[in-house]
């Protein structure tokens, strides 16, 4: 063999063992795109343990951030849409974090518009669907919204959708009848479609929160499953206590003593005729509110009804989100508080105030 020979077959071996040994894909994690709006830190890759087999076919994605929705507003309630990232704390067990992304990008909805429709409600059903309407109306164009009629059964008159004209024919769908199954309604919102829908969610509930109807649920299921969903829920709620009492007292018996004296006998009060009912609704919907960052609004009028979806929705239209990457080791199921503060004076801060740690390992 000539000397030119040995020295080209000694080149190929040499290049095919670079090549071996530098063909394997290294794992990588992902992090949301930096822009003008928002910013992520980097995180570094988690080295891979000795004792796991690697897979170039596993993508580790490292999902340790905890993103919570916040509304700031001014004591009137107008919206706040000028605050810079500089201007938010955000503390965990009563310890600081870092900020680690932030975003005040009016990003979609996907809203769940529920409509009490028993016959107990103050409204009018030509009401209630006007203000409906107008509230969809007052969205933005990318905003999907899903409507949910309830009595004894819950309805849902349409799935998530921007289309207008399908919104309109199922507001207009929506119908009178008896019974008020909240709970069911509340579980099929956010059990049956939210938890297999991503991105910013919201539940917009028009009601007097006493439910009568709903079987195997109560308040607690429905709070628990809070835990499970990051969804802002805006209760209008609606008082129908003295109208139930009137239509006691209409329907009483009216009997005769032995002097021939009248006297009135009214039957027992039943589930959502107790006074007791409508002050677990009013705590009920305070929890709703409270643990997921939304507000109650209370109405009496076709006028404050108008007034407050169109308040909802000036709110949604102008959300912040701030992330941070916990410096504490997670344990699924625990309770971690949240409090976001906004160092502006004068300002109202409402965000979700705990969050329960899920299974953070997820593979593809």
């Amino acid at each position: 063999m000539s000397r030119l020979h040995s020295i080209i077959l000694t080149v190929l071996i040499f290049g095919c063992l670079a090549f071996g040994q530098s063909g394997r894909v290294p794992t990588y994690s992902e992090t949301p795109s930096k822009n003008n709006h928002s910013e992520v830190k980097e995180r570094p890759v988690k080295p891979v343990a000795e004792n796991e087999k690697e897979d170039d076919d596993v993508i580790r994605i490292d999902t340790d951030l905890v993103v919570i929705p916040v509304q700031v507003s001014e004591r009137n309630g107008r919206p706040v849409a000028d605050l810079k990232q500089a201007e938010f704390k955000i503390f965990e067990n009563g310890v600081e974090q870092e900020i680690s992304y932030f975003s005040d990008e009016d990003q979609p909805f996907t809203v769940a518009l529920m409509l009490d429709m028993s016959y107990s409600s103050v409204f009018k059903l030509r009401d209630i669907q006007a203000a409906a309407w107008t509230f969809v109306s007052q969205l933005r164009e990318n905003d999907r919204v899903m409507i949910v009629s309830f009595a004894e059964k819950a309805l849902v008159l349409c799935e998530p959708t921007n289309n207008r004209k399908v919104l309109r024919l199922a507001i207009e769908g929506a119908k009178i009848a008896s019974g008020t199954s909240l709970y069911s309604a509340l579980d099929l919102a956010l059990k049956d479609k939210f938890s297999r829908i991503t991105g910013r969610k919201a539940v917009v509930l028009l009601s007097d929160g006493v439910d009568t109807t709903s079987k195997q649920l109560e308040a607690t299921n429905i709070l628990n499953e809070l835990r499970e969903n990051e969804v802002l829920i805006f209760p209008i709620q609606y008082d129908t206590y003295d109208d139930v009492q009137k239509s006691r007292h209409k329907d009483a018996q009216i009997l005769y003593d032995d002097n021939d004296k009248p006297y009135i006998v009214e039957r027992a009060r039943e589930k959502g005729e107790r006074e007791k009912d409508y002050a677990e609704a009013r705590e009920f919907f305070k929890e709703l509110s409270d643990r997921t960052g939304g507000r109650v609004y209370r109405v009496s009028s076709t006028t404050n009804l108008d007034t407050a979806f169109a308040r909802i929705a000036s709110e949604l239209r102008k959300t912040y989100s701030i992330g941070y990457y916990p410096e504490t080791p997670r344990h699924a199921g625990e309770k971690y508080a949240i409090k976001v503060r906004v160092y502006r004076s004068g300002l109202v801060v409402r965000a979700r105030e705990n969050y329960f740690a899920g299974d953070q390992q997820k593979r593809k």
